[in-house]
């Protein structure tokens, strides 16, 4: 089940982040483990404002989420989180289609994100969810913007990828 969190959960999201982060280490890419999840204070705005949702276990405890923002006025898939031990039954697609949902409502017309090309549960898993690669040439100022943060923090640019999904 996908719902919107309560207020006291946010505090569990970034252990979600960091858990599900330590898969990159079997792909040589331990400074995702290295950096900081998403702020309480990012997660709070995002409750607050309606741009957070959460996946919940049968026993409702949270177990993922899926954080939205607006760069450039763009609907953008900031963060997908879903507990190691619970990946693979539809939880992380159940988030997309949420986020994806909520930006159609607002009046978007395309989704982006940027991830990993070459992680087996980032741009493939992606491409599986409709999104397709937008070659560099089209990003737009702002997501360069971003892409270059990304990089400062120790992202190898020549794995990363900005990818869009028409709603």
């Amino acid at each position: 089940m996908i719902r919107r969190p309560h207020p006291h959960e946010i505090k569990l999201l970034p252990q979600i982040e960091n858990e599900a982060d330590l898969r990159y280490r079997h792909v040589g890419l331990d400074r995702v483990i290295d950096m900081p999840p998403a702020s309480l204070a990012s997660l709070e705005a995002g409750r607050r404002e309606g741009r957070l949702w959460i996946a919940v276990s049968a026993l409702d405890q949270p177990i993922g989420f899926a954080l939205m923002k607006f760069p450039g006025g763009t609907a953008w898939l900031d963060q997908l989180s879903v507990l190691n031990r619970w990946q693979g039954r539809g939880h992380g697609s159940a988030l997309i289609e949420q986020v994806a949902a909520a930006a159609r409502r607002l009046g978007h017309r395309t989704l982006y994100l940027s991830t990993y090309r070459d992680v087996p549960w980032n741009a493939p898993y992606y491409t599986r969810r409709g999104f397709e690669e937008m070659p560099r040439g089209d990003w737009p100022h702002i997501f360069r913007m971003q892409e270059m943060g990304a990089n400062r923090h120790g992202h190898p640019p020549w794995r990363r990828t900005i990818m869009r999904r028409l709603l």
